[in-house]
C-alpha cells in the first residue's frame, strides 16, 4: 500500500445519538484537532447531523490552524448510528457535502476497526444500548442494535427500564418487594404518577441512569437485581456467542456496563476477551485511509 501524504487531511466522526465526537489528523496520524458537537444518529435527520458534522470539523480546523475553506481537502470517515437501516444507508450515500471524499459506516463497524486496529475481531457495545459487530476475513457481521423499542436487551435502558416495572409491581404488592424496588419508587417518591410522567417522556438515556443502580443493588446481593442483570446477561452471551461462531478469535466489550459484563461471562469468552487497541474514530480514520489507498 502507498502510505497517505504528509499533508493529507483525515476526519475521523462516530456519530451517536445524543453526541457527536470528530477528530482530524493528518496523513502521519498527528492529530490535529477534536471536537464534540450534538447527535448525530442517521434517525435525527441528514440535514442536522450534517450540520453538526461540518460545525466540529471546522472547530477542529480552528484548532489546527487551518482556515475553514480547507474543508474540502479533508477525506472523512464517518461512523454513525442508524446506518444499520438500509434506507438511511442510500439516502446519505446521495447527501451533497462539502469534503474532498467521505466514507460511510456504522458507528459499531468503525468502533471493531478501532477496538481491532483493523484487523480481524468483534466488538460488543453495551452502553444504553447494546450492538455486536464482527470482521473477519473481509466478511462482516452485525447483531442486534436494533434499537430500545424492539432491541437491545442487553443494554443500560432495558436494564433500568425493567427495574423500574418491576419497583412498581412491587409498590402494588403483585410482585416481590426487595431493596432495589424501594429505593426505585423512592426515587419517585413512591408515586405511581410521579413514574408514569417521567415514562412519558423518557428517552432510552434516561432509563439506562438506572443501571448502574441495578448493579450497585447486584453487588449487594438483591434478588431482583440478580434477575434483571440475568436475563441482560444471558442476551449478551448470546450475541458474543454468535460473533465467535462467525469466526471471531478476539473479542472486545466497550461502553458504559461492559467491564460489568464482562466479569459475568463465562471462562470461555472471559478467554477471547482483549483490550480495545483503539477507539471507534481510530477505526473511522483508518477506513476513509484505506479508501484513498485503495483508489490510487
Amino acid at each position: 500500500m502507498n502510505k497517505p501524504d504528509s499533508d493529507g487531511l483525515f476526519l475521523g466522526v462516530d456519530g451517536g445519538g445524543t453526541r457527536c465526537r470528530v477528530r482530524l489528523c493528518d496523513g502521519f496520524g498527528n492529530i490535529l484537532g477534536e471536537a464534540v458537537r450534538g447527535g448525530a444518529n442517521t434517525r435525527l435527520g441528514l440535514e442536522k447531523i450534517f450540520s453538526e458534522i461540518i460545525a466540529a470539523a471546522r472547530d477542529t480546523l480552528e484548532q489546527a490552524g487551518l482556515p475553514h475553506t480547507r474543508i474540502g481537502d479533508i477525506h472523512a470517515g464517518m461512523g454513525l448510528a442508524g446506518l444499520s437501516l438500509e434506507r438511511e444507508r442510500k439516502c446519505i450515500a446521495a447527501y451533497p457535502h462539502p469534503f474532498a471524499s467521505a466514507v460511510f459506516e456504522t458507528d459499531a463497524f468503525t468502533a471493531c476497526l478501532g477496538a481491532h486496529n483493523g484487523q480481524d475481531g468483534a466488538i460488543l457495545i453495551v452502553g444504553t444500548g447494546t450492538c455486536g459487530q464482527a470482521i473477519v476475513d473481509g466478511r462482516q457481521l452485525a447483531v442486534a442494535g436494533w434499537g430500545f423499542e424492539i432491541s437491545d436487551i442487553g443494554g443500560g435502558a432495558r436494564i433500568g427500564k425493567l427495574a423500574l416495572e418491576k419497583a412498581l409491581l412491587a409498590h402494588e404488592k403483585i410482585g416481590m418487594a426487595t431493596s432495589l424496588t424501594h429505593q426505585l419508587m423512592a426515587h419517585f417518591h413512591h408515586s405511581p404518577e410521579e413514574m408514569v410522567s417521567f415514562a412519558e417522556t423518557a428517552r432510552p438515556s434516561d432509563y439506562g441512569q438506572f443501571a448502574l443502580t441495578v448493579f450497585d443493588a447486584l453487588d449487594n446481593g438483591d434478588a431482583i437485581a440478580r434477575d434483571i442483570v440475568e436475563q441482560a446477561r444471558l442476551a449478551n452471551e448470546q450475541i458474543l456467542r454468535r460473533l465467535m461462531a462467525f469466526g471471531a478469535a478476539r473479542l472486545t466489550l466497550m461502553g458504559g456496563i461492559a467491564r460489568r459484563m464482562a466479569d459475568l461471562m463465562p471462562d470461555d469468552i472471559q478467554s477471547k476477551l482483549v483490550p480495545a487497541a483503539g477507539d471507534a474514530l481510530d477505526g473511522a480514520i483508518l477506513m476513509t485511509k484505506r479508501l484513498q489507498e485503495e483508489r490510487r
